[in-house]
């Protein structure tokens, strides 16, 4: 299965690169090495992402920091999950999108040069037991009434914005970048 990748800000020099996997089986795993290390990429909860341009988003916010050196957490993978995040606080945010033990349906981000995509691939890719589907089956995961609930959206608000418009916003809305 393909994944969905495009060109992040140019300055950056990064691609991003979604894969989507259900039926997971090595969910406490994959966190594990996520923690340790050992697998370079974000690890996304399914439920939580309405749609790829949510990630694209935070992960642009993300190696913007990272290239003007004002990144709020350690690394540039818990950036991305800071990013989407609507709270200013690291640990909820890392709770509330990344992967959890139980997690059946994940979003693996992958961050990297033009020329590293299929290498990159073949190291995490292979590291996760479940099933590689078409991104497009995104929306079939989503907990719609817990992303309203996370990022605060009110009905009144998707009477003249769409769900998405919304959470972008939101994410966009903190661009604290200095554009070096």
């Amino acid at each position: 299965m393909e994944g969905y990748t495009l060109q992040l800000d140019p300055r950056t020099g990064k691609y991003l690169t979604l894969h989507l996997f259900t039926n997971i089986e090595n969910s406490k795993e994959i966190r594990k090495k996520l923690q340790s290390g050992k697998l370079q990429c974000c690890v996304l909860k399914a439920s939580m992402i309405v749609d790829p341009f949510q990630v694209v988003v935070a992960a642009n916010k993300a190696v913007l920091r990272q290239h003007s050196g004002c990144m709020i957490t350690r690394g540039v993978f818990t950036e991305i999950l800071y990013a989407i995040s609507s709270s200013t606080n690291i640990s909820q945010s890392l709770l509330r999108f990344g992967i959890g033990d139980r997690d059946k349906n994940i979003l693996v981000a992958l961050l990297h040069e033009e020329n590293e995509k299929a290498q990159l691939e073949e190291e995490i890719l292979g590291e996760i037991t479940g099933d590689r589907t078409l991104i497009s089956r995104l929306g079939e995961f989503v907990d719609v009434e817990l992303v309203k609930k996370t990022y605060k959206i009110v009905e009144e608000e998707l009477k003249v914005s769409s769900l998405e418009d919304s959470i972008v916003s939101r994410i966009g809305s903190d661009y604290s970048v200095s554009l070096k």
